[in-house]
């Protein structure tokens, strides 16, 4: 078995191009991950694949949004570059243009910032070379309905993400921009367990038990004592942005995973990757 995680970001909304818009770029990848014979599944579907130890010849993609803005879920209008279809809507599409038939796998998994305070906060200070947000952009309304759809899945990029921009976050040094400062066990379940036990509550009970680490930061206690004793509670995997297809040597509390605007910016190279 192959197996390639691939991330989006709904707010890389920075040109009408591939490189520097996600909605341009995740239409055509869905076409061209079905042409090069890959096959899309839920993320927790490709996780429980790689631990059943599955040898077989198959491609599987599992696809992935970070940070949870609403339009992840809702089409609209940038002030500059115009309207903007939702990656929701544009795997609707595909499905409407392709037939349920040529990917009945098809989902995705958004990774959501628990913290209203952190969300908030993003909402204003955000990267403008590379995001671009609007106010009640982050905002939760959309967790539950999603799920609903079965073509979205909600999972945890953590409590406050170590936002920089917060006057305080969950951690007992306030560390802020450096995931892999989290190396206590209270620390790690201020920022994992809280924002599991929220963001489950706000989906009815339907959170997924996969993590996100933020800025993609991991370190040795996360990924062999925090997440290993923590399965107890559910978590089946974490994901980084290490580029890479996933190795099943490695793990589950690493999971490698291509972003979209960073490892590849045009539909040559993520042929590329897939090839």
């Amino acid at each position: 078995m192959k197996a390639v995680l691939l991330g989006y970001h709904a707010h890389h909304v920075v040109g009408a191009d591939y490189a520097r818009n996600d909605h341009r770029a995740f239409p055509a990848d869905l076409e061209l991950i079905t042409e090069s014979g890959w096959r899309i599944v839920p993320l927790v579907d490709l996780i429980a694949a790689l631990a059943g130890g599955d040898d077989g010849d198959e491609k599987l993609v599992a696809l992935t949004f970070d940070d949870g803005p609403v339009y992840d879920v809702e089409d609209f209008a940038h002030p500059e570059f115009g309207p903007q279809r939702s990656f929701l809507n544009a795997m609707r599409d595909f499905r409407d243009r392709r037939g349920a038939g040529a990917q009945p796998g098809l989902h995705a998994t958004s990774f959501v910032i628990a913290s209203p305070a952190a969300r908030a906060a993003m909402e204003s200070s955000f990267d403008r070379d590379y995001t671009w947000l609007e106010a009640g952009a982050l905002s939760e309304t959309w967790w539950a309905p999603a799920t609903d759809t079965g073509l979205l899945g909600i999972a945890n990029h953590s409590w406050d993400h170590l936002h920089p921009a917060l006057a305080t976050v969950a951690h007992s040094a306030q560390a802020r921009g450096d995931f892999r400062r989290v190396e206590t066990w209270a620390d790690a379940d201020a920022q994992i367990l809280r924002a599991q036990s929220y963001i489950a509550e706000r989906t009815g009970g339907r959170a997924e038990a996969v993590f996100a680490y933020p800025f993609g930061h991991y370190n040795a206690f996360l990924t062999e004592r925090y997440f290993p004793a923590r399965m107890r509670y559910g978590f089946v995997g974490a994901v980084t942005v290490d580029p890479g297809p996933v190795d099943p040597a490695a793990g589950p509390w690493r999971l490698a995973r291509y972003v979209c605007g960073h490892n590849w910016r045009s539909p040559e190279e993520l042929a590329a990757i897939l090839g």
